[in-house]
């Protein structure tokens, strides 16, 4: 594949040793002397399965895919950087809409790559037919769609996806943390195309961002200079452990997906009723716009967080979907702060 770096593709990838045995003394590793109750069960003592097997297992019953065709890791940010690493050399260019997710032009500033960012029209709608004609003239070797889009909530159709990457030579990395409250994975087409990454999380839906799992879906062949780049052991046994479980349970996540569904539709239809700028969200969050100035740290005095993105977006704010309870806190409280800008 061209898009590869030459030094990458002749790595020879580091190989844990996979084989059974009875008495384990390979890997200089201690004796299990914490945690009694679970050592025994998650085997603490010893070096997490540096391929996440069992995980990527269950991944690809809950996405249908091979395991082969899946890398898990730390968290998305971890599947980004993996990208930067077998992919960008110095001076490469970056191409993505802007506003989106911050770590892709803060990864391309760590590996000295030349980010650049198209921004979306009004309402924040992403047109796919831009940003084929800026690919053809700048020729980025990865082009980011966040999608649905964080901050902005913006989903873009796997038909415009896919007409991307019939018109373009680059590598297209889809970041689908949000996808499950939404619809329209590109997963089915990973062995379509030979240029398409699709990075997934279980921090959102799934609710376990404190365990940092986060994987990767793609073509064989991209898979295995992935692996190539990746750490011997990257993903610790405990998150391995428990994203098996919530894989094996994932009845309770769709639950969850349609509860926030739900409070999404009721918290959009109370932020309306300001004198507020509210965009259609298919994210577990609402962005939207307020003339009142520092309308965060208003917010935090009242003991709520929001994030701020004012420092591109002055006066854009994004608020997580949480429960009924924390959503009528939310509302009340900036009902309470809107009433005395005006009074």
């Amino acid at each position: 594949m061209k898009l590869v770096k030459e030094n990458i593709e002749n790595i020879n990838k580091y190989e844990p040793n996979k084989k059974p045995y009875r008495i384990k003394l390979d890997a200089n590793e201690g004796e299990n002397i914490f945690f009694s109750d679970i050592g025994d069960e998650l085997k603490l003592n010893l070096y997490p399965d540096g391929d996440s097997s069992l995980l990527r297992d269950e991944i690809g019953k809950y996405l249908n895919v091979d395991p082969n065709n899946i890398v898990a890791g730390n968290g998305s940010s971890e599947m980004i950087e993996l990208v930067m690493k077998a992919f960008i050399d110095k001076g490469d260019i970056i191409l993505s809409f802007i506003p989106t997710f911050s770590m892709y032009q803060i990864f391309s500033q760590i590996y000295s790559a030349k980010f650049i960012g198209i921004n979306s029209n009004e309402n924040f709608v992403q047109d796919v037919d831009v940003l084929i004609e800026e690919a053809k003239n700048i020729k980025p070797k990865i082009i980011f769609i966040c999608n649905p889009n964080n901050p902005t909530g913006y989903l873009m159709n796997k038909y415009e996806i896919k007409k991307l990457l019939n018109n373009t030579d680059s590598l297209v990395v889809v970041d689908e943390a949000y996808i499950e409250f939404a619809q329209g994975s590109m997963v089915e087409y990973i062995s379509q195309y030979e240029n398409l990454i699709v990075l997934r999380t279980l921090s959102k839906a799934f609710g376990l961002a404190a365990i940092r799992v986060g994987y990767m879906v793609s073509n064989k062949h991209i898979i295995d200079i992935i692996n190539k780049v990746k750490s011997p052991y990257n993903l610790n046994s405990i998150s391995q452990y428990v994203g098996v479980k919530a894989l094996r349970e994932k009845e309770k996540m769709f639950q969850y997906i349609e509860e926030v569904k739900k409070e999404r539709k009721y918290l959009y239809n109370e932020l309306k009723k300001f004198p507020i700028e509210v965009y259609p969200s298919n994210g577990n969050f609402i962005f939207f716009k307020s003339e009142v100035s520092k309308l965060d740290e208003k917010l935090n005095e009242k003991g709520i967080l929001i994030r701020s993105f004012s420092k591109d977006l002055e006066n854009y704010y994004r608020v997580t979907v949480g429960n009924r309870w924390e959503n009528e806190e939310f509302i009340k409280s900036l009902k309470e702060i809107l009433e005395n800008e005006n009074s």
